[in-house]
């Protein structure tokens, strides 16, 4: 493949390594949003119930209650906060990976190409290889 095409693929790849990983990232602060919302509103809503159904039901005291309320509280926050923390990413995104290494090493091996054959077909290469033509003339006695 021409360097040009090898470079536009490579591009093309990181485009959507970096648009999963987008996607992966908000889809992290969502689950971190839902977290936080969580621990606000039905640990308010759910704390007069959760307290007076331990001291009541359960028969524990004011502080035992209360602790067991926060203890609830505590739970969900480490559940949603461990689904915030996790960062896997998908199978598409690690085909583009994967796909996007071996555009950039076709593209290293197609510039190197085309700066080795720059220099044997350049001038430089040219006269190197008319003074070897001659070296070999010379030996062989094979003079114009």
């Amino acid at each position: 493949m021409k360097p040009i095409e090898l470079g536009q693929d490579v591009l093309a790849a990181q485009g959507q390594i970096l648009s999963r990983s987008a996607m992966r990232i908000g889809r992290r602060v969502a689950y971190g949003i839902v977290a936080a919302v969580f621990l606000m509103f039905a640990a308010i809503s759910f704390h007069g119930f959760l307290w007076a159904f331990f001291i009541d039901v359960v028969g524990l005291g004011y502080v035992a209650s209360a602790l067991c309320v926060m203890g609830v509280d505590l739970l969900f926050v480490a559940i949603f906060g461990l689904l915030a923390a996790r960062s896997i990413p998908d199978p598409v995104a690690i085909e583009a990976r994967i796909r996007r290494d071996r555009k950039l090493a076709q593209l290293k091996q197609s510039v190197a190409m085309a700066a080795l054959t720059g220099v044997v077909f350049g001038p430089a290469g040219r006269f190197t290889f008319r003074r070897v033509l001659d070296l070999v003339r010379n030996i062989l006695g094979l003079r114009k």
